[in-house]
């Protein structure tokens, strides 16, 4: 179903132990497993975005933070993380653990050959984290390219600049 499509009847809530709470629907398991430890160990974050989308997959290929390229780049300086220990589709808890030891207090954490993830105080926000760092990464991606077909050279932002 397109995103755009959903009404409130069609969620669920759920409490810390996977139990459904309101809605009739089951909950997903693998979203559970993540979800429930980012919430466990970050009382801060009411919201966590998470999907496979085009470019956060392609970027997540890699397995490394972003680079400091872009102004919207700087957005995620020193506040995400990289998930690189790939299992296939998370299944326990402990993942789910290890995920967020990866998020550690930061906004975002790539999930090395998985999809991006990113978290916020409210739905909004982790929403605009996550499509924010989606674009980021096609920005590096397209900038990766043509760097590397056309001998262009990449010029990173320093440090002090991007805090």
């Amino acid at each position: 179903m397109h995103f755009s499509l959903i009404k409130v009847s069609d969620l669920i809530l759920c409490d810390e132990h996977g139990t459904v709470v309101e809605g009739n629907e089951p909950i997903n398991g693998a979203a559970f497993a993540i979800h429930s430890q980012i919430h466990k160990v970050r009382p801060d974050v009411a919201a966590a975005c998470h999907a496979h989308s085009v470019h956060g997959k392609a970027f997540s290929a890699f397995g490394r933070e972003l680079e400091m390229l872009t102004q919207d780049a700087c957005r995620f300086y020193k506040s995400h993380g990289v998930y690189r220990d790939f299992r296939g589709v998370v299944v326990d808890e402990e993942e789910g653990r290890r995920i967020a030891t990866a998020l550690g207090d930061g906004k975002a954490v790539i999930l090395q050959n998985h999809g991006i993830l990113t978290v916020g105080e409210t739905v909004d926000e982790a929403a605009f984290w996550f499509i924010s760092l989606e674009r980021t990464c096609q920005a590096q991606l397209l900038a990766d390219a043509a760097a590397a077909g056309g001998g262009h050279k990449k010029i990173l932002i320093d440090d002090d600049e991007a805090a």
